[in-house]
């Protein structure tokens, strides 16, 4: 499971050892991300589980450079340009041999350098659409969406909410023998059987722009664009779906209506948006609390989370899920992620009108389940519209457990 020594047995540098053992710890832990930061008392490093940041031990001073130098070889960066950001990639065979790409981005910062490591847990296959947690009756919105043979698919929230999840389990749906699915990612963070996958590289003039005029030229059917980053993207992306093809793509956004402004801000015509836009998904990530010592307590009502109920017209319950602590959660009172979904748009396979529901009121049908606490919908969703109603029948739960 080591990242390459070049010596064998106890001649392997104490750096090298030290970076396999703080990869395998995030990777026991689930974790997304690792932090090496430079501070006044050495090198921080953090790794990110479940959306939240938790300290792993310093190393010793001694071997911080070499365990820095370490992260940039096997990222095949530039070892001599310390003065500009840079980005890397390298694998690493985890602890039960479960392959794991790791993606590397450096900072120049005021005490040294910064890096960040995104460690993407492939898992051997592709999610599918049951894997990521929507509720049935948005998944068959979902579904028929991507069913049609034409049309934009777009999946909004901010970084972390889980979109590259959503559109690889839509994309895995799609393929098929009769079918020629294509994505253009920046990277590609898992490779899907069946789909031809292109990895932006700026640096020799694949951009994001020049992909998609080219793989329109490859007679797609269905076609992934991990993200609209800029007006002439999504541009193309508007017409290749207005000319006969299934697009799907992603955009930062709070909710529904954030990103049916987005389009419009990036000078795509409204014609266009009209013709082509068959829904819209927001979501979100929010932690899943441990079954093992979650524990109901008495609410005697916060005037904030009272509004947030009524807001979302669902009654405020006398006691609500808490998180607790313990062994197996690491004292966090949480383990795991829950998606929550807003979906506008795709009702009578029409595009239009957009009716949307509420991220918040989704999350607090979690709430009212016992699966996740207040504090994390009020902490990660928008607040619940005025016209917003109770969006999901409490008999139906499929896709919440």
């Amino acid at each position: 499971m080591r990242t390459g020594g070049d010596a064998a047995g106890d001649t392997i540098a104490p750096a090298v050892r030290l970076l396999d053992a703080v990869l395998a710890d995030a990777i026991r832990a689930e974790a997304s991300d690792l932090h090496f930061e430079p501070d006044r008392g050495g090198l921080r490093i953090r790794m990110r589980v479940d959306g939240h940041l938790h300290d792993l031990a310093s190393p010793p001073a001694s071997l911080v450079p070499a365990l820095l130098t370490r992260v940039r070889l096997l990222a095949r960066a530039d070892l001599a340009e310390r003065r500009l950001p840079q980005d890397g990639r390298f694998t690493f065979a985890g602890p039960d041999g479960e392959r794991v790409d790791v993606r590397a981005a450096f900072l120049p910062v005021a005490r040294g350098e910064k890096i960040a490591l995104r460690l993407l847990h492939h898992g051997g296959a592709a999610p599918t659409l049951g894997d990521i947690g929507m509720p049935l009756r948005e998944r068959r919105r979902f579904e028929a969406a991507l069913a049609r043979s034409n049309g934009l698919v777009l999946v909004a929230g901010p970084t972390g909410s889980g979109k590259s999840t959503t559109l690889y389990a839509a994309i895995a749906a799609l393929r098929g023998p009769t079918r020629s699915v294509v994505s253009v990612e920046d990277p590609v963070e898992l490779d899907v059987e069946g789909v031809s996958q292109v990895p932006i590289d700026d640096d020799v003039g694949r951009s994001f722009s020049a992909v998609l005029r080219a793989l329109l030229r490859q007679d797609p059917d269905v076609l992934m664009v991990g993200e609209i980053r800029d007006a002439e993207s999504a541009r193309i992306a508007c017409r290749a779906a207005l000319t006969g093809h299934l697009v799907l793509t992603s955009v930062h956004a709070s909710d529904t209506r954030e990103a049916l402004l987005r389009l419009p801000e990036m000078g795509v015509a409204d014609y266009l948006i009209d013709a082509t836009l068959s829904l819209v998904i927001a979501q979100r990530l929010v932690r899943r609390l441990c079954i093992h010592c979650r524990v109901m307590t008495a609410w005697s009502g916060r005037t904030e989370a009272r509004r947030f109920f009524e807001r979302a017209r669902v009654g405020f319950p006398e006691a609500m899920p808490a998180a607790s602590g313990c062994s197996r959660c690491n004292g966090s009172g949480y383990r795991g992620r829950i998606g929550l979904f807003e979906i506008a748009g795709g009702e009578d396979d029409a595009p239009a009108p957009f009716s949307p529901g509420s991220l918040g009121a989704a999350g607090l049908v979690h709430v009212l389940g016992g699966r996740t606490t207040l504090e994390e919908v009020l902490a990660h969703c928008p607040w619940p519209g005025d016209e917003c109603t109770a969006p999901f029948d409490e008999s139906d739960e499929e896709g919440r457990a």
